[in-house]
């Protein structure tokens, strides 16, 4: 129990300094490569391949 109050504030102290986390906008699958990931709003390409994210790819 106390493992996981100290992994929750460290999780927190280092996105408030170094902004580590982002914060996700959503699933999406990428029409080329087919992968899933999480991306923020400022991402509009995929990570795999490079291929334009739409907003009907949202899973």
């Amino acid at each position: 129990m106390h493992e996981n109050i100290l992994k929750n504030i460290d999780i927190v102290a280092l996105e408030k300094e170094y902004g580590v986390l982002k914060k996700s906008n959503g699933n999406y699958r990428c029409r080329k490569c087919l992968m899933t990931d999480g991306y923020t709003a400022e991402e509009k390409k995929c990570r795999w391949c490079g291929q334009d994210l739409f907003e009907m790819d949202r899973v």
